[in-house]
């Protein structure tokens, strides 16, 4: 088991530059191809539509020439970040550009990559539509390794911190997280919880031991006076983790998305990256 498509959303900036490097990183490690995903707005300006005619005193062709000049800018400087963090590294490139109106397109590509590589939030170049890294995850039906702005490690992986209840969730990030997983030095489990377990059971031990990951160490909080977000926080500073593993919760309403607590804590706040899955 392991990733052969990796897929990374990049714009013009010093987080998006790094954000290219640790794609280019993990493609490396896994032997995968890797696609740059740069997102555009399509969209008609609400000021320049009025009662369904256009506004007369602004120049819509104008305005529409600007708008692709200024995306065709953007989306070649990130390319050129890719290709920068890419160098002479064997890896099999792609690049595309993608419509950010909404989520439902960058879900869409997600749904066809073994791995997401994306920021917390992200919007298009010219659009005010903002996407969430969590939304998409909750779309994507595979893994989203979200990635802080800055300070992290080029190099993660190594040691992984599991956020771990037994859940179909928590279930489903830990295998999309194998690959990493079966690389890694140290695999620490957390369980918050006043009934969990004194240690982790044997079946699986032995899911882990197939896969080649090191015999993982347990740690078990059973204080119901500190937030469970705040437990797996204080975990991956004591252990040093460089990666954190869990189960995206929400749930989805419409067109609304609500996150999990824990979940909302930990995207927010957590200074390592963050592989998600739903």
């Amino acid at each position: 088991m392991t990733y052969r498509s990796v897929l990374v959303q990049l714009e013009n900036s010093v987080s998006g530059n790094a954000r290219a490097r640790a794609a280019v990183s993990i493609a490396a490690r896994f032997g995968a191809e890797l696609t740059g995903v740069f997102l555009k707005s399509e969209r008609v300006p609400y000021y320049l539509v009025g009662d369904g005619l256009v506004v007369p005193t602004v120049n819509v062709e104008d305005y529409f020439k600007e708008r692709e000049q200024e995306i065709a800018t953007e989306s070649a400087k990130a390319r050129k970040s890719l290709e920068a963090a890419v160098g002479e590294a064997p890896i099999p490139t792609h690049w595309i550009e993608l419509n950010a109106d909404d989520d439902l397109t960058l879900a869409a590509c997600a749904r066809r990559h073994d791995l997401s590589i994306l920021p917390r939030q992200m919007s298009a170049t010219r659009g005010d539509h903002v996407i969430s890294a969590a939304s998409i995850g909750m779309a994507a039906g595979g893994p989203m390794l979200v990635l802080p702005p800055l300070g992290y490690p080029e190099s993660f992986g190594r040691r992984v911190l599991v956020a771990w209840n037994d859940s179909r969730e928590a279930a489903r990030a830990l295998r999309d997280a194998m690959p990493f997983l079966a690389q890694a030095e140290e695999i620490h489990f957390i369980i918050a919880s006043r009934e969990a377990p004194a240690e982790l059971d044997a079946w699986l031990r032995r899911h882990l031991a197939i896969h080649g990951c090191r015999e993982p160490k347990l740690f078990v909080d059973r204080d119901d006076d500190v937030s469970t977000g705040e437990i797996i926080r204080q975990r991956i500073d004591l252990v040093g983790a460089d990666m954190v593993v869990l189960g995206l919760y929400g749930r989805s309403r419409l067109q609304e998305f609500v996150l999990g607590g824990v979940t909302k804590t930990l995207i927010d706040n957590t200074k390592m990256p963050l592989l998600l899955s739903h």
